[in-house]
Order: structure tokens, then C-alpha cells, then sequence
């Protein structure tokens, strides 16, 4: 009897502490699930927190107010398609100042805006501007527009009720804060009105009358020309060997001197040199 309890007991407690293991290795793999289902939960929402925090960085650019959107420095190289539909038929005024902008396609879809801002962007000649029949403001200063004549000739295309340009800080517009080209500036003035003559305002002020009448008198012969040059004068480089015919031909379609026997005859009483010509010289 005691032999058969005492087996009873050592079974009872093996029993027990395979229990006590199989409890152990469950908790254990039940935290490991736990951890592993907490490590996912926390992957998805940060995952979710990158998204909104892309979608709020290009969010936080965008500003409209008052019928008038403002995209300012968000490194912007052309006009998103999401700003175009949420936005073309909304917009009278536009600011894009700040970015990257190399041209201006799709602004063709705001059809009812009226003033355009595009300062400090890399807009260049020759540039294609879209047709806005109702923009009258286009500020579109510190840009690199070289081609004045390609620009105006656009602008008249494309803004038919353009009043207010602005144009400092581009290579066509001379510096007039400097005071060797106030003069430039004043010959450009007057030939960007003689070209825009229903401007009120040019850069940095008002258009005055006498300004209007003096660009219609004079504007067309402001423009400044460089010479073209047919025939370059060829130099030659210090070690070179010189070849003075080859450089007056190249210089100079006709020669202005020649080496030869030429017709000459000498008139006079007292002309001594018709003794030195022959008579097959006559």
C-alpha cells in the first residue's frame, strides 16, 4: 500500500509540474503573439502617420482665401493636376512665387483669373504663356526672360486685358536702380509701352500720359539692335606666321590697293615723268 501511494504520488506530482511546464511555454508564446500583434499595430500607424504627414507637407503650401490661392515655396515645377481641379474654376488670383517653375502649362484651365504672380521662379525665353482672356495683373519678376520682343508679343497674344506687368530682375529688364542705365531703362520703358499701350502700370509705377503719347511717338525706334557683322577682322596669334594677303582678302571684299603696272600719264609743260613711260605703257 505504501509502495502503490507512494507511485500514486510521484505521478500525481510529475502531472503537476508537466502541467506547471505546458503553462509556461502557452504564456510565453502567448506574449510573444501579443508583442509580435502590438509591433504590427504600431508598423501601421506610423505607416498611416507618413502618410498624412506627406499629405499635410504638401498641404500646408497651399493657401486660398477669398477666391485668391497661393502655392508659395514648395519647390513647384509645374502646376499639380490636383491644384488644377480643385482649384481652375475657383481662382481670380493666383501667387506661385517661390518655386521652380520652368513654364506655365495647364494654367490655361483658371479661366476666370484676373492677377498672376510668378516672382522668383526659372521661367525662361522663349516662353509659351497660356491664352487667360480675363487676366489683367501678371507680376513675373526675377525670372531669366531674355527675349523682350518673344515676351511682349505673347503677352499681347495671351492677356488681351493685361494692365499691370512687372518684369524687374530679368536679363530683358535693364537695372534701373543703377544710374548708368536709366537711360536703357527709360528707352525700354517707352518701347514696352509702344508695344502694351493699354498699360496703367510698368514695373514700379504708374503710366502717365505723356508717357503713353511719347511711346506712341517714338517707341518702335527704342529697341537696340546688335550689328551684324559680315566680314570679321581676322587676327592673327602672336606665333603665327602672317599672311597680308589672306588677311586683306578675308577682311575686306574689295582691296583697296593692288601691286602692278597701272595706266598713268603724266600732263604738263613742264611734267618731267612722261620721259620714264613707254610707249607700249600708252
Amino acid at each position: 500500500m505504501t509502495d502503490l501511494f507512494r507511485g500514486k504520488l510521484e505521478s500525481t506530482e510529475s502531472e503537476i509540474s508537466s502541467n506547471e511546464e505546458n503553462s509556461e511555454e502557452l504564456n510565453s508564446s502567448g506574449s510573444s503573439i501579443s508583442g509580435s500583434g502590438s509591433e504590427s499595430e504600431s508598423e501601421t500607424s506610423s505607416g498611416s502617420e507618413e502618410d498624412s504627414g506627406s499629405d499635410s507637407s504638401e498641404e500646408k503650401h497651399i493657401q486660398f482665401v477669398d477666391s485668391k490661392l497661393s502655392i508659395l515655396g514648395a519647390n513647384l515645377e509645374t502646376i499639380p493636376q490636383k491644384v488644377r481641379n480643385e482649384y481652375s474654376t475657383k481662382a481670380q488670383q493666383l501667387d506661385l512665387s517661390h518655386n521652380s517653375l520652368k513654364d506655365l502649362d495647364g494654367l490655361e484651365s483658371f479661366s476666370k483669373l484676373k492677377s498672376l504672380v510668378v516672382d522668383n521662379n526659372m521661367l525662361a525665353s522663349p516662353i509659351n504663356l497660356p491664352k487667360l482672356d480675363h487676366l489683367e495683373t501678371l507680376w513675373v519678376n526675377k525670372n531669366q526672360l531674355k527675349d523682350l520682343d518673344q515676351l511682349l508679343h505673347s503677352i499681347k497674344k495671351s492677356f488681351p486685358k493685361l494692365t499691370y506687368l512687372s518684369l524687374f530682375g530679368n536679363p530683358c529688364c535693364p537695372n534701373f536702380f543703377i544710374g548708368k542705365d536709366h537711360d536703357d531703362y527709360k528707352r525700354y520703358r517707352l518701347y514696352v509701352l509702344y508695344k502694351l499701350p493699354k498699360l496703367n502700370f510698368l514695373d514700379s509705377s504708374p503710366v502717365q500720359l505723356k508717357e503713353k503719347q511719347e511711346a506712341k511717338r517714338v517707341g518702335k525706334f527704342m529697341t537696340v539692335k546688335k550689328p551684324k557683322i559680315v566680314n570679321p577682322i581676322v587676327i592673327p596669334e602672336d606665333d603665327q606666321e602672317i599672311d597680308v594677303n589672306t588677311i586683306i582678302r578675308k577682311n575686306s571684299k574689295k582691296q583697296s590697293a593692288r601691286f602692278g603696272y597701272a595706266k598713268s600719264l603724266y600732263v604738263g609743260k613742264r611734267s618731267e615723268g612722261n620721259r620714264f613711260i613707254k610707249d607700249n605703257q600708252l
